[in-house]
């Protein structure tokens, strides 16, 4: 029997983590009954494209990315013409832009989009914006034949401003594979090695004068004496990293790291603690190594990716109550839920920095429900459940 095709679209594979649900899936989906192809756009100046995009064998569209411009038109008409090549039975887009794109265009192939979160409350855009953003997304979702959330919680926010009907969605979990650490003491000496500020000013292209922070000895490093808390993401408005150095303010004996990189990450570079680090973009597997807590300060989220990869470390977590995280985090059980509040969330980081200094209770029921609930393999095959189920 013939493998069925799938052509996958998404705008961009910046550093985040849709682009670690992709590849993750893509990679999960290869030993399936389907045939599967990335399409992906470029990444804007002042971003990273992840490095895992090289392992995909990815077909790149130049005049595609996350802003809109007059090279949409010629975006598209390479997606049309990449469509007419593969033929694909089904085309599955991802976030907006590329949702837009794929279901536009005139081709018998059914239609499946994946929302990785959404636009409804982020502080980045104006009510009149989310308000046209919602207008196209429930014309869209007309010509959509299975709508994909990555929570509960997106799908029914997105059900109630109208977009899409109980009927079309799905909600998957994403999948990661299991987090492999490395000893505190090797991960401290490599996360030291990244904090001389002239290293940090040359990787992330500022001057010293930019970073350099009063507030602490230039010759401080983290030592793990204390209690470390990493935050791990892009800086921009929505996910709030001013959040992060006002707690970190607030418990000074505590130490925190900041780790990524985005367009207010100077600014707040000026200004920080003695006890806040910032290390620019590090892998995964190292900021976990070294992490007793995690933290997530975000207006609005999908599902964040970190968080997962956090409780697949056994690492507790501190979080905002937005988007899906309630599906992430089991409240006072693998860490705690709060307001979009910088003195809540303080209290809650001191609460779980007590309970995991006498008990690892915390951590082991972290690791214990990541693994459960988000499986690379279960990802998959819900998706593979999904194409079968269309193609009859």
């Amino acid at each position: 029997m013939a493998k069925y095709r799938v052509l996958h679209l998404i705008a961009r594979m910046n550093m985040g983590g849709t682009a670690t649900y992709l590849a993750n899936l893509m990679r999960g989906l290869q030993s399936g009954e389907g045939e599967h192809t990335l399409v992906i756009g470029s990444v804007p100046a002042g971003e990273i494209e992840d490095p895992v995009t090289s392992e995909l064998g990815v077909v790149r569209i130049s005049t595609l990315s996350r802003e809109f411009s007059i090279q949409d038109f010629a975006a598209r008409k390479s997606f049309k013409k990449l469509v007419a090549e593969y033929r694909p039975e089904i085309i599955h887009s991802h976030t907006f832009k590329a949702g837009l794109i794929a279901r536009t265009i005139k081709y018998p192939a059914k239609r499946i989009h994946t929302f990785h979160g959404h636009h409804l409350y982020d502080p980045e855009f104006s009510k009149m914006k989310v308000m046209v953003l919602n207008a196209i997304e429930r014309v869209l979702a007309r010509r959509t034949d299975r709508l994909i959330s990555v929570g509960k919680r997106v799908q029914d926010e997105l059900i109630a401003v109208g977009v899409g009907s109980v009927a079309q969605y799905r909600s998957i979990s994403p999948g990661i594979e299991p987090i492999k650490l490395l000893s505190r003491e090797s991960a401290l000496e490599e996360v030291n090695q990244s904090l001389s500020l002239s290293s940090y000013a040359q990787n992330q292209g500022f001057s010293e004068s930019r970073i350099t922070n009063p507030s602490r000895n230039p010759n401080s490093y983290l030592t793990g004496s204390r209690p470390i808390v990493v935050w791990l993401g892009r800086f921009t408005q929505v996910k709030r990293p001013d959040r992060v150095v006002e707690i970190a303010r607030l418990l000074p004996g505590i130490d925190f790291v900041m780790a990524g990189g985005g367009n207010l990450e100077r600014d707040l570079a000026r200004s920080i603690p003695g006890n806040l680090f910032m290390v620019g973009w590090q892998e995964k597997e190292l900021m976990w190594s070294i992490a007793d807590i995690g933290l997530s300060t975000s207006d609005s989220e999908g599902m964040p990716l970190s968080l997962v990869e956090a409780q697949m470390a056994g690492v507790p977590v501190v979080a905002t109550d937005v988007g899906s995280v309630a599906e992430i985090v089991e409240d006072r059980v693998t860490g705690w839920l709060t307001k979009r509040d910088s003195q809540e969330m303080a209290k809650a980081v001191e609460e779980v920095a007590a309970s995991i200094s006498g008990s690892n209770a915390m951590s082991t029921a972290s690791q214990a429900r990541a693994e459960r609930l988000f499986s690379v393999d279960m990802m998959a095959r819900a998706h593979e459940e999904l194409y079968r189920e269309l193609l009859g």
